[in-house]
């Protein structure tokens, strides 16, 4: 191993470090911060719903932050399908959510696997009830059996006691199903 010397762009002081070839060993961050969490703070989560009976205007998928130690929880994508041509919209919601199926988020690194900070439901044949819209982050729509991807690039931030909801707001009455990505940080 060869010792370099640099200068810290952080401290500006001089600082060493082994390398080989007179080079860094090092590697750039190309992969999400969702990815990155995953393998480091075994904080990313998978959460999944299917309903059978899906109505337009329900609330069938809702996650709350429930994290007491600052971290806020990031919505990195949602994948949608409907056995219908549909549409989905993503909620920020207020009010206490009632009358869906309480679910668990699935940690996405299974090495080492933590339990999110979080409260979720989806609906699985009972709309969920007792939200209010606060506004909508985004809009996405599907195809009769096929999928629509929010790609929200970790842009929807939701901090403790904060929560979203996704709503099949229009298509025939039928299955949905599909799943939400997030992490804290």
């Amino acid at each position: 191993m060869t010792l370099i010397t640099y200068s810290s762009d952080r401290t500006k002081s001089t600082e060493t470090m082994q390398g080989s070839d007179g080079r860094a060993n090092v590697s750039s961050r190309q992969d999400s911060r969702g990815a990155y969490n995953s393998r480091d703070a075994s904080l990313s989560f998978n959460l999944l719903w299917d309903d059978a009976s899906s109505e337009a205007g329900d609330f069938i998928l809702y996650i709350k932050n429930t994290d007491t130690t600052g971290k806020a929880m990031v919505v990195s994508t949602i994948g949608c399908n409907s056995a219908q041509t549909s549409s989905f919209k993503l909620h920020r919601v207020s009010g206490i959510a009632a009358a869906g199926t309480t679910v668990t988020p699935f940690c996405s690194n299974q090495v080492t696997p933590k339990v999110s900070q979080s409260v979720a439901m989806e609906a699985a044949g009972t709309p969920i009830t007792g939200l209010t819209s606060l506004g909508i982050f985004d809009h996405v729509g599907s195809a009769a059996t096929s999928h629509g991807e929010m790609l929200l690039d970790d842009r929807v931030r939701i901090g403790q006691d904060q929560a979203v909801a996704l709503e099949y707001e229009q298509g025939t009455t039928g299955r949905t199903w599909g799943r939400i990505s997030v992490y804290f940080e």
